[in-house]
């Protein structure tokens, strides 16, 4: 695929309504081609995701994409090719992989870190690929498939739209889109039973699919058996597959309905329908399986949550069947509207209604939950989601955390997979029982699948490495042992393993390439916006966009930004402009450089910042800093350190914003390591406050 450019001109309304302005040049893209390789047999999936990043820019680059992944998929191998050689990564503690790989960057060195930034969100940096240059990275993850009305289900998410509330994660690391729409080979092997892609035709197993979509594959008449493993210890895995017995135990659940404002969204590109929509008529066509013994307490929710009335309240029911009760109420839903306050939600509920288990209805697309207070709640939470553009991350974690199970729709029909929902809450959870030295025997239940895993000494040492296979079986085992181990335990197993945890890192460095002698520009590659909101946005008004943009600016974006004036070469001050304020007011409390260092992209051109070159600043920016540069304490220091005094101020402006990795690197280059404490003597002196995000 050939390398395509960023448009250098874009409509502002579609770049906020996206989620973020992304900021448009004619730089080329350095993602230039993906590639899907998806390997399904006896129940469990393996998908090796190979992505080619170009340098079509005269100076070095660091790539760094975030993407979503299913909670409970197992990353367990990385590799890159550069020219004629394929590098293998190695597993190390989250923190040391970063570390390896910063120090990499610092040296010169072409090097790959693969992180979970969060459950389900995960990042890939490629960092130092030189001008002219192509790395290839490939990563394999595995993943158990899903039981939906007897077929076996796999999403491959691609790309989530506008997320309301604020991240926790930094800018740099977080899920961005708004990016190309292209598309991606997708390549799939099924070895046993019937696969099919959602909305599109294999032909002898091969596709072309769009980036801006999740691919949907559904596997029909597979049959269970014992997949062959082998762990990192040298003992043999057998891993099994097959799906969960049902039960009749009577429900006691509390159902929660998301009709905030994204569920107005279509379901998918092949419907109109909303997901709102679809919701609410899946929800009345499975009313009729609850039974008198069934309680069901039912909830809706967008910022605000409401009751809208229980199964089980007897004087208002007056002893009509309870199938008949869960129709009307069903009826009785709210239109879509508002934000989406899940956290509060389920908190209320949790608090005010005494089911047993929760059944969360949703797109999932709400940073406006602590996963982790929830989860200590005592109750087991399972999730439906919904639509194309569904984000798994927050929601997927909780639901895995509390034990309860993951189902995610393709398409617009979710009366299966409410069904199967509703039929694994018919079963009693059990907690994993903690595990103390090897694990030798586990079992767990997951989306409407049964998990067993059973570790064997191996009857002679092999000297042949496992192949990917089975490194995929050993990956899927350890995933159902790390949640009944000590942190230190799982973080031990998971290195030994090879996989991508919140507690451990995939990274590997080229020691052998060419080494760069500059700071490598950071490229943000954006993900495509999802094409259920594209359609959305190409069928609405402009009245509805200009109240989209409102909404948006209220919730999912936060709260207003002060109003900024925006300058050319990728700063913005808040500052007056130089005609209205004195130069000498820039060393004031809060002064103009405190404002410098904390909006310039230190992404754009750090090579450049780092030998103290400023021509792509604003002049009035540049002016400050050699003003500055001229203080007399600054040119004493600069002769001392053997540093010119504008390239010594550029390195207390980067200590300044160091919480942005690329002004880290900055000021690592320009000071060699830590900041002198002379150095920030002169900080204080020119009043540069920090660190500033």
């Amino acid at each position: 695929m050939s390398s395509t450019a960023l448009p250098t001109t874009i409509d502002p309304l579609h770049a906020f309504i996206a989620g973020a302005f992304v900021a448009r040049t004619p730089r080329p893209l350095p993602l230039v081609a993906t590639v899907f390789d998806v390997n399904i047999d006896a129940g469990v999936a393996i998908v090796t995701t190979t992505r080619r990043f170009r340098n079509a820019e005269e100076s070095s680059i660091e790539a760094t994409i975030t993407f979503p992944v299913p909670v409970h998929a197992s990353l367990f191998d990385l590799t890159a090719r550069i020219g004629e050689r394929v590098l293998h990564a190695h597993a190390r503690r989250r923190q040391a992989a970063r570390e390896e790989y910063e120090g990499a960057i610092d040296a010169g060195k072409t090097a790959v870190l693969h992180e979970e930034v969060l459950r389900g969100v995960h990042m890939l940096s490629v960092a130092h690929v030189p001008p002219g240059a192509e790395v290839e990275v490939r990563s394999v993850w595995a993943l158990t498939l899903t039981n939906i009305d007897g077929r076996g289900t796999l999403r491959i998410p691609l790309t989530v739209g506008d997320i309301y509330g604020r991240s926790t994660l930094p800018d740099s690391d977080d899920l961005v889109h708004g990016g190309q729409a292209d598309m991606a080979r997708l390549r799939v092997e099924c070895h046993d039973g019937a696969v099919t892609l959602h909305g599109a035709v294999l032909t002898e197993g091969r596709a072309d699919v769009p980036l801006n979509a999740p691919i949907d594959l559904a596997v029909a008449a597979w049959t269970p058996r014992d997949l062959s493993g082998r762990a990192a210890d040298g003992r043999n895995i057998l891993l099994r597959v097959e799906p969960a017995p049902s039960r009749d135990n009577a429900l006691d659940i509390a159902i929660l309905v998301d009709h905030s404002g994204s569920m107005n969204e279509p379901c998918s590109a092949d419907h109109s329908e909303t997901k709102h929509r679809a919701v609410s008529r899946a929800l009345q066509l499975i009313a009729s399986g609850i039974t008198n013994a069934d309680t069901v307490d039912l909830w809706e929710f967008d910022n605000a949550l409401a009751n809208v009335g229980s199964t089980g309240d007897a004087k208002r029911n007056g002893g009509r069947p309870r199938s008949e009760i869960l129709l009307d109420l069903v009826r009785k839903l709210s239109p879509p509207q508002g934000g989406t306050e899940i956290g509060g939600a389920l908190a209320r509920v949790i608090s005010e209604s005494a089911a047993r288990d929760l059944l969360l209805i949703t797109d999932g697309k709400s940073h406006a939950l602590d996963v982790q207070a929830l989860a200590r709640s005592g109750r087991r939470i399972s999730l439906v989601l919904v639509g194309e553009d569904s984000l798994e991350a927050n929601v997927g974690h909780l639901s895995a955390l509390t034990g309860g199970e993951i189902f995610v729709a393709s398409g617009n029909d979710l009366t299966p997979v409410l069904v199967d929902a509703l039929r694994s809450l018919r079963v009693a959870y059990t907690a994993p029982a903690p595990i103390s030295g090897r694990a030798r025997e586990v079992s767990s239940r997951r989306a409407g699948m049964i998990i067993k895993a059973l570790w064997q000494d191996a009857a002679n040492d092999s000297a042949a490495p496992a192949s990917l296979d089975m490194r995929a079986v050993a990956a899927v085992a350890t995933s159902l042992v790390l949640p009944a181990l000590s942190t230190e335990a799982a973080a031990a197993l998971a290195e030994a393993e090879g996989l991508v945890t919140h507690l451990t890192s995939l990274v590997l460095v080229d020691d052998a390439g060419a080494i760069q002698e500059t700071l490598p520009a950071t490229r943000k590659i954006a993900l495509p916006t999802p094409r259920t909101g594209m359609a959305l946005l190409r069928s609405a008004a402009p009245s509805t966009f200009a109240a989209r943009a409102c909404e948006e600016s209220r919730g999912r974006l936060g709260a207003p930004s002060p109003k900024r004036r925006p300058m050319q070469g990728g700063i913005e001050l808040f500052s007056l402009p130089p005609e209205e304020k004195p130069a000498g007011a820039y060393f004031a409390e809060d002064s103009g450089l405190s404002h410098v260092a904390r909006n310039i992209d230190w992404d754009l051109t750090p090579q450049k910042l780092q030998v103290g070159d400023l021509s792509m600043l604003p002049d009035h920016a540049a002016q400050v800093i050699r003003e500055a540069a001229a203080h007399a304490d600054v040119v004493a220091l600069a002769r001392t350190l053997g540093l010119d005094p504008v390239v010594l101020v550029i390195g207390l402006l980067a200590n300044a914003a160091r919480k942005h990795r690329s002004a880290a690197r900055v000021t690592r280059a320009i000071f060699g390591g830590a900041v002198p404490a002379a150095a920030l003597t002169v900080a204080r002196v020119l009043r540069i406050g920090g660190p500033v995000a």
